[in-house]
C-alpha cells in the first residue's frame, strides 16, 4: 500500500449525497434501557407521571440516546441494526481497518418515548492522513408528526 492515501474526484463528488429517509422509534423500554446503561437514576428517564408533572411529553430520552432505527429484515445490518438504503455515497475503500473517530450531537429540541424520527444522512467530509482516511457522515433527525429537526449527529470513522 503507498504511504499517502489519496482522495480520488470520484470520492469527493460523493459528498452531500443524501441517503433515503429512515424511521427511529423511541420508546419507553429504549429510553430506559439506555438510561440505566449510562447509570442514569433520573426518574425523568423512567416515571412518565413525573416526566410529564415536569412539562414533558413522556419520558426524556438521555443524552446520546436519538431511539432506534426500525429493524426491516433484509434492508438493515443484521449485526448491527443499522439500514442498508439507497441513496448517499458508496466509498468502496480498500482499507481492512475501521476505527470509531467519535460521535458529536447537536440538540434543537427534547425527544421524549413515543416520538417517531425520521433520519437522513450525508458525507459531510473526508481527509486523508498519511495511510488513513477520515471519513466523517452528518445525520439530521426530524419529528415526524411535526416535521422539525430534534438533533444532527456526526460520526467520523478512521479507516487504515
Amino acid at each position: 500500500m503507498a504511504d499517502e492515501f489519496e482522495i480520488t474526484d470520484e470520492m469527493r463528488a460523493q459528498i452531500g449525497q443524501e441517503t433515503e429517509p429512515w424511521t427511529y422509534e423511541v420508546t419507553t423500554t429504549s429510553v430506559r434501557m439506555y438510561a440505566r446503561g449510562i447509570g442514569s437514576d433520573d426518574p425523568i428517564h423512567y416515571d412518565v407521571d413525573f416526566a410529564k408533572s415536569q412539562g414533558f411529553r413522556s419520558i426524556v430520552a438521555p443524552l446520546g440516546y436519538i431511539g432506534t432505527p426500525v429493524y426491516l429484515p433484509g434492508r438493515n445490518d443484521p449485526t448491527f441494526g443499522f439500514p442498508r438504503r439507497g441513496g448517499g455515497p458508496r466509498l468502496n475503500l480498500p482499507m481492512k481497518g475501521l476505527l470509531d473517530g467519535g460521535t458529536e450531537t447537536e440538540y434543537f429540541d427534547v425527544i421524549c418515548a413515543g416520538d417517531v424520527l425520521e433520519e437522513t444522512s450525508h458525507l459531510a467530509d473526508l481527509k486523508a492522513r498519511g495511510r488513513m482516511l477520515f471519513v466523517t457522515n452528518e445525520s439530521v433527525f426530524k419529528n415526524k408528526a411535526t416535521g422539525q429537526i430534534v438533533a444532527k449527529q456526526r460520526l467520523t470513522s478512521i479507516h487504515l
